[in-house]
């Protein structure tokens, strides 16, 4: 076995110990469809939209929909604006609208086969701003991904990622008596497919886990993603 592949074996038995030492309680299924169109050599344009489901894949939890850039500042760095509209469903049938701003820094280096990245992510969101008098309370997080991925060929990608989420400032319920701290892990293990040049397919196996607070949550998900480059 070579040494990439021997990086590549231990990093996701690490993953499955990992998740299999969580408590479960919920399972759910995200679905995405992304459309990116290259601006130029560095720029890209990206739109998302997200549907999730939960409760033993039985009610509908939210729907968004992100607009954003990808930038390339060089080789090894991307920089992603990104704004996020949700429509998250409560139990009375109705839905939360929030307004979500992320700033992704993407630090990227390759290895023969093997691809390693550190995303970085700060995101501020607002909820019901115009119906609830929290509105205006912005919610803040930091929230740091590592992903693993090894290139089998030009069309098949398996990989695995761990990310952690850091709570910097949420001012609605109990989230202030947690500021300052993590309290949420997801584990992901999944493969990328190229049909071709300008579409792709990710299949991904997530366990999201809370800790470090009083009404914790672990889910099971799965996630397929189709990606068409315009």
């Amino acid at each position: 076995m070579t040494a990439s592949k021997k990086i590549f074996f231990y990093f996701f038995l690490f993953f499955v110990i990992a998740a299999h030492a969580q408590d479960t309680k919920d399972a759910g299924l995200w679905s995405t469809f992304t459309v990116q169109k290259k601006i130029s050599k560095r720029i890209s344009f990206v739109i998302d939209q997200e549907f999730r489901l939960r409760e033993n894949f039985q009610r509908i939890n939210l729907f968004y929909t992100n607009v954003g850039i990808d930038y390339k500042a060089t080789k090894w760095l991307k920089v992603s604006p990104t704004y996020r509209a949700i429509q998250k469903k409560r139990f009375d049938g109705t839905y939360s609208h929030r307004h979500r701003l992320m700033m992704d820094l993407t630090f990227k280096k390759k290895l023969q086969k093997i691809t390693l990245s550190e995303r970085v992510r700060y995101q501020i969101e607002v909820q019901d701003l115009y119906t609830s008098k929290k509105g205006k309370l912005p919610e803040q997080f930091l929230r740091f991904k590592t992903d693993l991925k090894y290139t089998v060929n030009d069309k098949v990608t398996p990989y695995v990622s761990c990310e952690l989420r850091y709570q910097i400032h949420s001012p609605r319920g109990d989230g202030p008596a947690y500021d300052n701290d993590f309290h949420r892990i997801r584990n992901v293990a999944g493969i990328e497919y190229n049909i071709n040049k300008d579409n792709a397919v990710n299949l991904y196996y997530l366990i999201q886990s809370e800790f470090n607070i009083s009404d914790r949550e672990s889910i099971y998900i799965i996630g397929i993603a189709y990606t068409l480059t315009l």
